[in-house]
């Protein structure tokens, strides 16, 4: 039985050692793909801005679509009802 156990921790380590070594590979591969493409981030992609608020960001441009003006009336609408 204790045979059994340590096949089955040992493949774990096995599978978990392959899904860490491809996510390394594919990592470099990446880096390697915006070095030769000279990527340079987005304005409006930012690592100081937060994820989660409620806050409407400034820095953030407004979306003009037509999903951007429907999800802007749905929000409005959404605070309105919190409000009052």
């Amino acid at each position: 039985m204790a045979g059994v156990i340590v096949l089955i921790v040992l493949l774990g380590i096995a599978f978990a050692a392959g899904y860490f070594t491809r996510d390394h590979i594919s990592s470099k591969r990446r880096a390697e793909a915006r070095r030769w493409r000279e990527y340079s981030e987005p304005d409006w992609l930012s690592a100081n801005a937060p994820a989660n608020t409620n806050e409407i960001a400034s820095a953030i441009p407004a979306v003009t679509g037509e999903l951007g003006q429907m999800l802007t009336r749905w929000e409005s609408r959404a605070r309105a009802r919190r409000a009052g």
